[in-house]
């Protein structure tokens, strides 16, 4: 069973999301050929589907090891990439090269970060 996360560690690890998110949406910028000012829109939308995300698969509170943790995290991402996916065909004017290349920076740190975040959460 993991260990309960005290509430500064976790507040903690919910702004390192949002810079998560926001460091991929600028490496995104600058790999593909959209500007920085026009992904904060997505990145803002992203970050906010991700905290639902993590409210409803109960990410920090009922994974009972690490391969819990990236089996959501990735579940997660997935779900919010078709979401994001179908918005972005009616609203928000973003390549589909730029929203793919940022969902895969964005899941390789997410997957770094909780990896490094959660090994020493949970009794062997």
């Amino acid at each position: 069973m993991p260990k309960k996360i005290p509430l500064i560690q976790l507040y903690l690890l919910f702004a390192i999301y949002v810079l998560l998110f926001f460091g991929a949406s600028y490496l995104t910028s600058l790999i593909t050929t959209d500007d920085f000012p026009t992904m904060i829109i997505f990145t803002i939308t992203v970050t906010i589907y991700w905290f639902i995300a993590i409210a409803m698969s109960g990410l920090h509170k009922r994974s009972a090891n690490i391969k819990q943790v990236h089996l959501k995290t990735v579940i997660s991402i997935i779900i919010i990439m078709v979401v994001s996916t179908i918005q972005q065909l009616m609203f928000i004017n973003i390549p589909f090269d730029a929203s793919f290349t940022f969902f895969g920076i964005s899941l390789v740190l997410l997957l770094l970060l909780h990896s490094l975040f959660f090994k020493s959460k949970f009794i062997r």
